[in-house]
């Protein structure tokens, strides 16, 4: 009957909606994603790819891409539930940041759980990003260098989410 009016879609909501797929991809809070962005600004350089440096960097999210968890959400229960250690330290904060060379290992307890094993039949499948080094057969792994924006594995347009807090931060 009558055609579908399409409107253009307004620069405020493609730069939303690429926030928001950063957010969810990382499964954060707006009060975390605006503070991570602060820091980002701070820094010197490109302020995009130090967010998703930033991001990547979480504990939760190492322990996801060194195939320990199934998704974010999972590994996040893993480290809230006290099974992951960083340099043989219990550490229990999801959004602890990770620095160079810091080892972080599954508890020798954890190791045989669904959840883990379910972990690491998937991270088969998927393609481990050239800054992190794992042992998965001791459950293992470190951060070798800091994620740069090619390396990460992820269809996100970065400039348009700094383009969307220069406005607000």
């Amino acid at each position: 009957m009558h055609p579908a009016l399409r409107r253009k879609v307004s620069d405020f909501k493609k730069r939303l909606v690429e926030k928001q797929k950063m957010r969810y991809a990382y499964w954060i809070t707006e009060r975390q994603f605006r503070n991570y962005v602060k820091n980002a600004f701070k820094k010197p350089g490109v302020a995009g790819e130090y967010l998703l440096s930033l991001l990547e960097r979480r504990l939760d999210t190492m322990v996801y891409r060194l195939g320990f968890a199934p998704s974010i959400l999972a590994a996040r229960q893993l480290v809230t539930h006290g099974h992951i250690r960083v340099n043989d330290q219990k550490v229990n904060i999801p959004s602890y940041i990770v620095k160079e060379k810091e080892e972080i290992a599954l508890r020798e307890a954890s190791k045989k759980l669904a959840l883990v094993e379910e972990g690491v039949a998937r991270s088969m499948a998927r393609p481990m990003p050239s800054y992190i080094q794992v042992d998965r057969e001791a459950f293992k792994g470190s951060l070798v260098a800091l994620p740069m924006r090619d390396q990460i594995p992820l269809d996100i347009n970065e400039s348009l989410v700094v383009e969307h807090y220069t406005k607000y931060i």
